[in-house]
């Protein structure tokens, strides 16, 4: 009973290390000065993976419902960033106040639509 998953790591560690082999061919086959990109983005793909499909669809979920609250965020933000440009260049700061409170009333505004709603 406990050799079936060593069996089956073996299989998976093996099947990776084919496919490792076949990136590093990859990588390898490019030129000299993109090899470090490459090896990075391939790198930043194996870290963004989900190590479980529940994790995924967990991460999906509160992404889906954190999302416009990240827009009010953002639109703070961008307010205070502007606000500090304005003092240098007022009016690169001033439009990226003005965009900052936009951001801000819309994800205000999409938070409290997309809130859950009470059956009452």
């Amino acid at each position: 009973m406990d050799r079936t998953p060593t069996v089956e790591n073996y299989h998976a560690e093996q099947e990776i290390e084919t496919l490792v082999r076949q990136i590093e061919g990859v990588i390898g086959r490019a030129q000299a000065h993109q090899r470090r990109d490459l090896r990075a983005y391939a790198s930043a793909l194996l870290a963004d993976l989900p190590t479980d499909l529940r994790a995924e669809s967990t991460q999906n979920t509160a992404a889906g419902e954190r999302r416009p609250f990240g827009l009010l965020a953002a639109g703070l933000a961008l307010i205070v960033l502007g606000a500090a440009l304005a003092l240098l260049i007022p009016p690169i700061g001033m439009t990226l106040a003005v965009f900052g409170v936009l951001l801000a009333i819309w994800g205000a505004v999409a938070g409290w639509w997309m809130m859950p709603r009470g059956k009452g």
